[in-house]
Parts: structure tokens; C-alpha cells; sequence
């Protein structure tokens, strides 16, 4: 396998223009929007237009080592299941892979008997060793627990899904993209 990449410059819309380009690539890295921006819908707009991971980077920080502890946020859903798909090829090479599991619920549409068991008997066959956390918070905001899990266990990449909920939805009662994508401390790995 040979690294390689291409420079492209286009014109109109940076939101528009980098959708269009980005859906020709692996990933596309885009930084995180800074709390002072106004008029920006990056990168929400491109992380639900492009079919492809977005790896977000924090406005704030130095990130030179990442991917060696990778934290996947894990709630049984397509979304969940599209990113850890995604991110293979990082896991596969990750030093500690943690799943994580925040409020499970069970059922049909929910977790197996074990919360993020299954997920990490999959990665397993991919060579990648997991291990599977739960944690029950019904009084903290689930972004904020998992940041918190995240931080305590020195991850240096979240991998999760993103905008499992409408954006609209997420912009006017809240959700967990956005709580991450506001508050994050590291990079995030999102796919829609």
C-alpha cells in the first residue's frame, strides 16, 4: 500500500465544494468550528453530505499521536456499526481499543446479553483485541460521560457514528454529535 493524496482547489461554497471533493477520498479531516465562528455549517454539513468519515480536529491542542488508543463509542446502531466499519483500518493498527457502551438498553433494536460484546467479538475477527465497557449515567449528559470515559482512559481518537437524530432535532433539543462536536478533546472519527 502506497500513501497517496492530491492537492484540489475549487471555487463557490467551502461547505458545498469540500462535500463534493470529500466524497472522492478516504477520509476528510476538518477542523472542529471554533465557538466565535458565526454563518459556518462545518463541519455538520459535511459529516451528513458526504458518505465518507470525517475526522474532526479540536480548534485547541497538539494531536501527534493518534489512533495508538482508540475509544468507540458504541450504541448498536447502524451509524455506530457504519464508523467502527470505517475506522478498521485504524483499529486494526490501534496499541488499546476500548468499546463503550453508555446507558445500554436491550432488545431487538438495542444490545446483546452483553453490552458492546458482540461488536468486540467482531473486531476480533478483524485481529483488532477490545475490550467491552458499559457504564449507567441517567443524571449526566451521555457527551459529557463519554468524554469523561474517553479522557480517564488517555484515548487519543473517538470513532462514533453522528446525527442518529435529524440535525434539526439534535439543534433544538440537543444530542450527543453535537454535545461532541462542541465540547470535543480530542479528535473524533464521525460517520453518518
Amino acid at each position: 500500500m502506497t500513501d497517496t493524496y492530491e492537492w484540489r482547489y475549487g471555487v463557490g461554497n467551502v461547505s458545498d465544494v469540500t462535500a463534493l471533493h470529500a466524497r472522492y477520498c478516504d477520509v476528510v479531516v476538518v477542523g472542529q468550528r471554533h465557538p466565535d465562528e458565526i454563518g459556518t455549517d462545518m463541519p455538520d454539513h459535511l459529516i451528513l453530505s458526504i458518505g465518507r468519515p470525517a475526522l474532526v480536529v479540536p480548534y485547541v491542542g497538539s494531536y501527534a499521536k493518534v489512533g495508538e488508543r482508540i475509544m468507540i463509542a458504541w450504541d448498536a446502531s447502524r451509524l455506530a456499526t457504519r464508523a467502527v466499519h470505517d475506522a478498521l483500518p485504524l483499529l486494526t493498527t490501534a496499541k488499546y481499543v476500548d468499546v463503550l457502551a453508555i446507558n445500554p438498553k436491550g432488545g431487538p433494536q438495542g444490545h446483546g446479553d452483553i453490552p458492546s460484546a458482540d461488536i468486540c467479538q467482531h473486531l476480533a475477527r478483524h485481529g483488532v483485541k477490545a475490550e467491552a465497557q458499559h457504564v449507567y449515567a441517567d443524571d449526566i449528559d451521555a457527551g459529557d460521560m463519554l468524554l469523561s470515559q474517553a479522557a480517564s482512559r488517555g484515548t487519543d481518537l473517538l470513532v462514533m457514528g453522528a446525527y442518529g437524530h435529524s440535525r434539526w432535532r439534535e439543534l433544538i433539543l440537543g444530542g450527543l454529535t453535537r454535545s461532541i462536536l462542541q465540547h470535543m478533546t480530542m479528535p473524533v472519527m464521525m460517520s453518518h
